[in-house]
């Protein structure tokens, strides 16, 4: 669905995650990331990780609204709240494994715990999932989220940091003062680790 002139940025609502999660699963089932944890179109299974972690998600979430309609969501935690403590691990793999199996919940586990290890021990905000529906983008949504997460941390004076599994969104998140700090390998896929240092 294309993007009208009434585009609305909102804070999230529980209401909108059978929704939003289906419009990220669109968003990111061919990122390489997700082909490697989950299979090449495995959609269902990208819903159920969504659904999963828009459930379990700390901090600030929002959404680009047409109508009632989800298209494009970001959001951000402040560290350290940004990892799962080892008890929230526990407690979340029986519904990872009941959500996608045990094959996929464990590679899931192995890329969380990859970005986890790899997280800056100085204090940040970390942005992910920032994620727009395929047949909405190049309409300025991405933008306009990633505007709102930057417009935060520079009121507070923040560092920002996210990872990407896209070398074509590295260029993206240049513009927003992002720069490449590592190159990380994640179940066979090179990832990108990116810092945004602190304006005022």
């Amino acid at each position: 669905m294309p993007a009208s002139g009434d585009l609305q940025i909102e804070p999230f609502r529980p209401d909108l995650a059978p929704a939003a999660s289906r419009m990220l699963a669109s968003a990111f089932a061919a990122n390489p990331l997700h082909v490697a944890a989950f299979g090449p179109s495995a959609f269902d299974k990208n819903e159920a990780f969504f659904r999963a972690a828009l459930a379990v998600m700390r901090g600030t979430t929002f959404v680009a609204m047409d109508g009632s309609q989800p298209l494009g969501l970001v959001h951000w935690v402040r560290s350290p709240q940004c990892q799962l403590s080892g008890l929230e691990k526990l407690q979340i793999m029986p519904v990872m494994v009941g959500a996608f199996g045990i094959g996929s919940a464990l590679k899931v586990g192995s890329w969380l715990s990859a970005w986890s290890k790899n997280d800056p021990r100085e204090p940040h905000v970390h942005l992910g999932p920032i994620g727009v529906a395929p047949d909405a983008q190049g309409r300025g949504i991405g933008q306009r989220l990633m505007e709102r997460y930057c417009g935060a941390i520079d009121l507070t004076g923040d560092t920002g940091y996210l990872e990407t599994d896209r070398p074509a969104n590295v260029g993206f998140y240049e513009r927003f003062g992002f720069a490449v700090t590592k190159e990380v390998d994640v179940l066979g896929v090179p990832n990108f680790l990116m810092t945004r240092e602190t304006r005022r």
